[in-house]
């Protein structure tokens, strides 16, 4: 739970949305509340809330996104926490296994090295066929390393996607880097070190978390805010379980022997960079960084920092906290831009950590201007570009939205999607729509475009704004407005058929606006403030 994710604690936003309520119930005190939702938890909740308050209070059942079919997903989730963890752990630990192959210690030493740590995604496998390695995650920052003769260690954390579905695929690409870039760069997997005594100690682990958890029946009293009488227990008593006893716990623990196998074997390294998402694993690596006593280590952020997104934020008494207990932290965090500066230092992120550093993955907006927006002639087609979210049910509900939109629609925009590598996009599920599908880069994109659809999540909603496109936004009702756009002026944001069509239909009418870029990012192409970084 120390990730503090939206995306897989769904409760936190109902959490959130919990405490609102409870300021909205102090403020008006109505006679009564009527609860309209199939959510046990949520019901809970809501009724001692009430019953606090001395507010009247009826609960609704209503009717659930399901469909009544029993589903194996629907009977895993109602196994125990620990045999869900036994069961999803076996095929996860398998399906990496042939990773172990990747093996090698051909780790770079010296002053002359520089350390990351990264996902094996956003990869440019067009170059990767030659054998060059580019993750367009870190950019140009590749150029300088080969000028500056620096040697880079990479330690990737493998995710299957369409690019890359498997580990032997993984495994292929490794190789070819590696041998390729044998003078420049070394590439390695953490599940390199996977072994039956890391497997064993993970199981061991895991028996004395088990045994821990059931000597703390007693924690629930910590999930009731200070100033609040509101007990979220009920909504976030799942993320505990799976984090103490469930796949979580297992998945963390697997992390920690991975990374401590890993950065033991590596010699010293005198700097070190690692993509930040306040990810579980992100822990993991900066204690065992810390333990085997390599040098300073810097996060990264690589995207927005949006408002609603508590990955990146934390209690300011957590930077001040020492001792046995403390949470991980890097040395500092390098921030790509004034507008997440200014997010981190009004959450109260010490000012004395932060480092500024070029946004590596919005370089292709560096240019101040924005381009004219092209003017449509009458009875031509508007050109709308589909951006999908990571996740599956958030990008088919704003497929479906866009279905149930175009019946309204008076200019019949053309569709294409570009959807995210981690969910493609089947036209044949949306035939209405005859959605065409690109997997261009965004850069590459826009420009063929006048109007971008973008999922609430997706940080790809930005790079659409900065290319001068009209934005809409999809307001998904089971999500918080993550929008990286939220409170800028110019963006459209939807959440019913009729919204979206009148969006569409009016969107060549809104005048063009200049956009600063730089209000976003620092985005100098030279990258003075990288190289300052680097060693």
């Amino acid at each position: 739970m120390v990730e503090k994710s939206l995306w897989k604690s769904p409760s936190i936003a109902d959490a959130i949305r919990v405490l609102a309520i409870e300021e909205i119930l102090e403020q008006r005190v109505p006679r009564e509340v009527l609860l309209v939702s199939a959510n046990r938890k949520l019901h809970e909740v809501l009724r001692d809330l009430c019953r606090t308050l001395g507010i009247s209070y009826r609960w609704a059942k209503g009717v659930g996104r399901h469909n009544g079919r029993l589903s194996l997903r629907a009977v895993f989730v109602r196994l125990p926490m620990p045999l869900q963890a036994l069961i999803s752990a076996v095929p996860n630990v398998w399906a990496r296994w042939p990773l172990r192959r990747a093996r090698s210690s051909r780790w770079f030493r010296g002053e002359r090295s520089v350390f990351f740590c990264s996902y094996f995604f956003n990869i440019d496998f067009e170059q990767g066929k030659a054998g060059r390695f580019r993750s367009r995650y870190w950019g140009g920052l590749h150029a300088i390393l080969k000028r500056t003769q620096l040697h880079a260690n990479w330690l990737q954390l493998y995710v299957p996607h369409a690019a890359v579905p498997s580990a032997d695929a993984a495994l292929e690409h490794i190789r070819r880097f590696n041998q390729s870039g044998s003078s420049e760069e070394f590439h390695i997997f953490p599940e390199a070190y996977l072994s039956w005594s890391i497997v064993a100690s993970v199981v061991k682990r895991w028996l004395h978390l088990n045994s821990r958890y059931r000597r703390l029946r007693t924690i629930n009293g910590a999930f009731r805010a200070r100033i609040s009488r509101v007990s979220l227990w009920p909504l976030l008593q799942k993320d505990w379980d799976a984090s103490m006893r469930g796949s979580a716990a297992v998945m963390n623990l697997l992390w920690i022997e991975l990374f401590d196998q890993a950065l033991r074997d590596a010699p010293r390294q005198d700097v070190g960079f690692y993509l930040c998402e306040n990810q579980a694993w992100e822990r993991a690596f900066i204690h065992a960084w810390r333990k085997h006593g390599h040098g300073e280590l810097t996060a990264v952020p690589h995207a927005t920092i949006r408002f609603w997104d508590l990955r990146y934020f934390a209690d300011p008494r957590t930077f001040q906290s020492f001792g046995p207990a403390e949470l991980p932290q890097p040395d500092w965090v390098a921030l790509n831009g004034p507008a997440a500066i200014t997010a981190y230092l009004d959450a109260g992120f010490p000012k004395e950590t932060i480092r500024e550093c070029e946004a590596l993955r919005y370089a292709h907006a560096s240019s101040p201007h924005v381009r004219a927006r092209r003017v449509l002639t009458e009875g031509e087609p508007l050109r709308l570009l589909v951006l999908t979210d990571y996740l599956a049910g958030s990008s088919r509900r704003m497929l479906e939205l866009l279905e149930a939109a175009n019946d309204h629609v008076q200019l019949a925009p053309t569709y294409t999607v570009k959807p995210h590598p981690n969910f493609m996009i089947d036209p044949a599920d949306f035939q209405r729509l005859k959605l065409n599908v690109t997997t261009e880069p965004l850069e590459k994109s826009l420009p063929n475009f006048e109007v971008a659809y973008a999922a609430n999540m997706t940080s790809a909603a930005l790079d659409a704004y900065l290319a001068g496109l009209e934005v809409i936004v999809m307001l998904d009702d089971t999500q918080l407005n993550l929008s990286p756009l939220r409170g800028h002026t110019g963006v459209t944001f939807v959440s019913t058929p009729r919204e979206l069509a009148s969006a569409l239909d009016r969107a060549h009418e809104h005048p063009e606006a200049k956009v600063t870029n730089t209000d976003f990012f620092f985005l100098d192409p030279a990258l003075p403030r990288w190289s300052r970084l680097l060693p």
